[in-house]
């Protein structure tokens, strides 16, 4: 499979057939199989296959396959796979699959079918938290639409 390597450097965006690999650089846009950032920044990752965050960070990420961040982070993930935090964090997260939030993790909202929150790992909304809240502010919404068409 084909794989480039961005290296310290400046990219406006990067679109790969194959695998991504980028390291000490600052990317504007991602799209490809496969994404590693390593010490590495870049706005928004799209990606059909996993996305591996290391000492680095970007902007929105939908993924395909699995989202494992190490001592970096992102904006909000939407994971096809599972979703692993270590030393890191997200603003929110939907996965279709786990989400595993380890040592000194940090999400602001998960919705996911099965969570995983270790010692020292946070969360400010679960899934169940999320649905209430999402669902309360429907109710919310639909009323004052309700009461500003009179």
């Amino acid at each position: 499979m084909d794989e480039h390597v961005a290296t310290k450097g400046i990219l406006r965006s990067l679109e790969v057939a194959g695998d991504a690999a980028v390291e000490r650089s600052l990317i504007g846009a991602i799209n490809a199989h496969n994404v590693s950032l390593h010490q590495a920044a870049a706005g928004p990752v799209m990606s059909s296959g996993d996305v591996a965050i290391t000492q680095g960070g970007c902007g929105p990420v939908m993924c395909s396959g699995d989202v494992t961040i190490r001592q970096g982070g992102c904006g909000p993930s939407i994971v096809h796979g599972n979703l692993s935090i270590e030393q890191g964090g997200t603003q929110s997260v939907i996965a279709a699959g786990e989400a595993r939030l380890g040592d000194h993790a940090y999400v602001g909202v998960v919705l996911a079918p099965k969570v995983t929150v270790e010692a020292g790992a946070k969360v400010l909304l679960s899934t169940p938290q999320a649905l209430a809240f999402g669902a309360g502010a429907g109710v919310a919404v639909a009323l004052l639409s309700r009461l500003f068409r009179r």
